[in-house]
């Protein structure tokens, strides 16, 4: 018994030497597991709300389109402000987002936010008996010499010579032709137009086709005048809105722009990606930029060259080397097993 208490304080003097002269430090114990509150439902976020967990504690943020300190959340309304969320023609809010509309007979771009004109008379002549004639936000229907258009503004009626009333050539009418009860003609205009001082002609108005402007349009005695959204610029047509930039390489040629040039160069644009369309081709964050969609990672994860992707980075846990597949989730290089890394979640 004397020679093992001989023996047991022999080591411990040894110990406690090595420990005096920082030989060897003492052992501690590994600090607690980390309690992710977002995993196990124990958090206080609210409802609209992203929980993410952080070393030995979480934090809460608000989700896109809501506002508030992420306990408290509510939704941002883009539509109330000037720029009414980007939409030209008309924005719709909705919980968490927004969505832009467009005046009859035009679509939405794919941007979803810019409005296009629609060509009705691609589709059965836009229902006109002999002429179509599309014009921006609407169309018209005409007739071949000899004949006018009927009340119904699609069918052509031959024209006769006899007397002066709606079946004459030379009834003057530029739309609509009624037979009075006193005998001779009297003139209408189609719905979205005025009649004209002359009785004869008709003044388009911005309640028909938007007035023949692609964005905003107003009434005025001299007609419809159009504007913008504040992206774009008034065409020298002064009816459709081209991008800034495109308006100051307009402005710079010397030889007119042709409508049909300023359409190609439009769509041309609308082609970028943006994040409202399939994420801006990003595989996890897209942010739109001046310059078009930046694509981020989550932590784990590195943003690879074609700078869309998103691939998981390497670790090492015990001198072992794994391939990070999933946010938190590695597979081993060496052998087909697995870890949990917390890494940045907790």
């Amino acid at each position: 018994m004397g020679t093992a208490c001989f023996f047991w304080d022999f080591c411990l003097n040894v110990l406690l030497s090595l420990h005096h002269f920082g030989i060897i430090s003492p052992v501690h114990s590994p600090p607690p597991p980390d309690v992710d509150e977002c995993s196990e439902g124990t958090d206080d976020c609210h409802i609209d709300a992203l929980c993410q967990n952080t070393p030995k504690s979480f934090k809460c943020i608000c989700k896109p389109g809501y506002k508030g300190d992420g306990k408290h959340c509510e939704d941002m309304d883009e539509c109330d402000n000037d720029y009414t969320g980007g939409c030209v023609h008309e924005c719709i809010n909705i919980p968490g987002n927004y969505r832009c509309t467009c005046y009859d007979g035009f679509m939405l771009a794919h941007d979803g936010h810019n409005c296009l004109d629609v060509d009705e008379c691609l589709d059965n002549n836009g229902g006109c008996q002999q002429i179509c004639l599309n014009t921006m936000g609407s169309y018209e229907c005409l007739c071949k010499e000899g004949f006018f258009l009927s009340d119904n503004q699609h069918t052509c009626i031959h024209r006769s010579d006899d007397g002066m009333n709606c079946m004459n050539k030379d009834h003057g009418c530029a739309h609509i032709c009624r037979e009075t009860p006193k005998g001779g003609p009297a003139c209408e205009c189609r719905p979205g137009f005025e009649l004209a001082k002359n009785q004869r002609d008709c003044i388009l108005t911005c309640n028909y086709g938007n007035g023949g402007c692609q964005h905003n349009c107003d009434d005025t005695d001299a007609g419809p005048v159009c504007g913008c959204h504040q992206k774009y610029a008034l065409h020298s047509d002064s009816r459709t809105c081209i991008e800034r930039d495109e308006a100051a390489i307009e402005s710079s040629e010397f030889n007119s722009t042709s409508v049909a040039d300023v359409d190609k160069r439009v769509k041309r644009r609308l082609l970028m990606e943006t994040c409202a369309v399939n994420n801006g081709g990003c595989d996890r964050t897209c942010k739109d930029t001046a310059t078009g969609v930046r694509c981020s990672c989550p932590v784990g994860f590195t943003l690879q060259p074609d700078g869309k992707t998103c691939k998981g980075e390497n670790a090492r846990v015990g001198g072992a080397r794994y391939v990070c597949l999933c946010l938190h989730v590695c597979v081993s290089t060496v052998s087909p097993r697995s870890v949990h890394l917390k890494g940045g979640h907790g």
